[in-house]
């Protein structure tokens, strides 16, 4: 029996050459500035110089129903083109006085009937525009399994199987899945640590650049307006300063920006709240200086074991002084682990001894099962594991801050964890699982290769909870009613890797989630990111972590190239004949990269 994810091969290929499969999505952000930003002065303004389209004044609309009158122009042809309806009402020295010249618009319908309706007021062609934005009304999910339903004993099963899908891809419209950011509300700082503020405004009479990089070439990615609030970050005392504002952080020239002790007196005397920040041209995830510096002075609402690393490696080669508290002028191990996690939004407790650590947080049982971001706990010491073998620690007043010790096993007391993954998150599905993936690390490029794959995959379009048509239909339970089981423990780890008593599984036949896990060994990296780790078997973030690390073993080149991929389409064909090795593949891939295309073009 063919399975869903293979019988989309006989649908979509014709709707893409009709163009009727992907509808058209208006751009995410249309903060785009004029080119002429990129050499303007630091503490120029900028002009919106957008062209402006004039709809009214180009009327082609009518041009189909009388394509060749043109009577103002040659007023005397006129009357032998309609000598009956009456020439004294037609005077050709004004014509577009008149309005009874009319008729001529519209000469074979009834000329007699055309004067009074005034058709200059009435455009009728109009309606022809309507049919391309819905032809017909797109079915949802329920009415078109419902449909197919009825003719059920009539049909075969994979003639049942076709009419679902088939309904369904021919309306796939992929924009639909994806809530788009107003004015930036993702959180892009993920894995960030907070710091310390230092304030400074802009000292400039309209507005300051802040460009992605350092130089007057360098593109223009947002503004800060006359005395507008921003943050120094790093290179503050470099010409070009790092800063931050709002969700705006690039470079600005030094010698614009007020800074010290008059900033800081401004800034408590004005309030901190009334100061205008800095407007956006792009998106944080498109600005290259975005991660330029994973400080921040915002609350960090969620950070990553990754980030806890990366942010710990900033002060390395910092001196390490007993009883010390700060990052930058001495510190000891404690505090170090208290600094790291507190600043990561992973820890908001009290500050901790060395023997405290060992009974706070989760407990890892060994350090095969520990990750980025953990700490270890040893006599008399505790540290940051990097999730590599490696530990960052405040070592001693000879080492300071290091990145550079192999975690000694056999001296470990206890292993703590405190970062707990984003596990489903506001927003549709499709934006978990492109938010997800951009945190952690993949181009937008090998994200739609990656989601192509799972829409397919997933019945409907990104749907972690997703069971294979066939599972349902052999057994007649549904995929939530399935995900519950797993869930509850009425089907057991066990019986999700090998077999199912439901015959859900059997020789691994059956797939389920968002990339249709079929294979033994990748439904227990799948047990073991979900239901190992206390998540629904449904968790879209725990399926990935399962795929990502799956892919890490078994194919690592694989996944390099794909989360580092600048082509949607070779990201997809690379998902497909990489790790899924479907039937049908060449169609398949077809299809596939025609979806990653529309994908990227709607997350970009």
């Amino acid at each position: 029996m063919k399975s869903l994810k293979k019988i989309s091969a006989q649908v979509t290929t014709t709707m893409v050459a009709a163009g009727m499969i992907f509808s058209a999505v208006p751009p995410v952000q249309a903060g785009e500035i004029p080119s002429a930003t990129n050499i303007c002065a630091a503490n120029e303004a900028v002009s919106s110089e957008i062209p402006v389209t004039n709809s009214e004044v180009t009327p082609e609309p009518n041009l189909e129903v009388t394509p060749e009158p043109t009577p103002e122009v040659t007023p005397e042809p006129s009357p032998e083109v309609t000598p009956e309806p009456s020439p004294e009402v037609t005077p050709e020295p004004t014509p577009e006085v008149t309005p009874e010249p009319a008729p001529e618009v519209t000469p074979e319908p009834t000329p007699e009937v055309t004067p009074e309706p005034s058709p200059e007021v009435t455009p009728e062609p109009s309606p022809e525009v309507t049919p391309e934005v819905t032809p017909e009304p797109t079915p949802e999910v329920s009415q078109l399994e419902s449909s197919a339903s009825e003719n059920a004993d009539s049909l075969s099963q994979d003639e049942t199987e076709d009419a679902i899908l088939g309904n369904w891809v021919n309306h796939i419209d992929y924009s639909k899945y994806f809530i788009q950011p107003e004015d930036f509300t993702i959180d892009y700082r993920k894995g960030f640590g907070k710091i310390e503020k230092v304030y400074a405004y802009a000292k400039v009479d309209t507005f300051l650049n802040i460009r992605e990089g350092t130089s007057l070439n360098s593109r223009v990615v947002g503004r800060l307006p006359r005395k507008g609030l921003c943050y120094v970050i790093e290179d503050k005392n470099k010409d070009w300063v790092y800063i931050e504002s709002g969700d705006v952080r690039g470079f600005v020239k030094k010698e614009y920006l007020q800074s010290g002790k008059k900033a800081a007196r401004y800034v408590k005397k004005t309030g901190e709240e009334k100061l205008k920040k800095a407007e956006p041209f792009i998106s944080p995830q498109d600005n290259k200086a975005f991660d330029y510096s994973v400080k921040t002075v915002y609350d960090v609402r969620q950070s990553t074991g990754e980030g806890i690393i990366t942010f710990a490696d900033y002060f390395l080669n910092h001196p390490f002084e007993d009883g010390g508290t700060s990052l930058d002028k001495g510190i000891d191990a404690s505090h170090f682990v208290f600094e790291i996690l507190t600043r990561c939004g992973a820890y908001d407790g009290r500050i901790a001894d060395v023997e405290e650590w060992k009974n706070l947080g989760e407990k890892i049982e060994s350090l095969e099962d520990a990750q980025a971001g953990d700490v270890i706990c040893y006599k008399n010491h505790v540290a940051l594991y990097d999730g590599q073998g490696k530990l960052v620690e405040a070592k001693d007043e000879e080492s300071g801050i290091i990145h550079e010790r192999d975690a000694d096993e056999e001296e470990i007391l206890s292993i703590r964890r405190f970062v707990v993954k984003v596990d489903d998150e506001e927003g549709s599905n499709a934006d978990v699982i492109k938010n997800y993936l951009l945190s952690l690390g993949f181009t937008k490029a090998g994200i739609a290769g990656i989601m192509a794959n799972i829409a397919n995959e997933s019945y409907p379009a990104f749907e972690a909870s997703s069971l294979e048509f066939g599972s349902i239909h052999n057994t007649g339970i549904s995929s939530a009613q399935y995900t519950a089981m797993v869930d509850s423990g009425a089907i057991s780890r066990e019986e999700v890797i090998v077999s199912s008593r439901f015959g859900l599984y059997s020789g691994g036949r059956y797939g389920y989630g968002l990339c249709g896990f079929t294979d033994p060994v990748i439904k227990e990296y799948l047990c073991h990111y979900t239901i190992d780790a206390g998540k629904s078997i449904g968790s879209i973030t725990g399926q990935l972590d399962s795929l990502i690390a799956y892919l890490s073993v078994y194919n690592p080149g694989w996944l390099s190239r794909v989360k580092n991929a600048d082509s949607p389409g070779a990201a997809a064909s690379a998902f497909l004949r990489e790790y899924e090795r479907c039937a049908n593949i060449d169609q398949e891939e077809i299809e596939r990269m025609a979806a990653a295309e529309e994908i990227y073009r709607v997350i970009q």
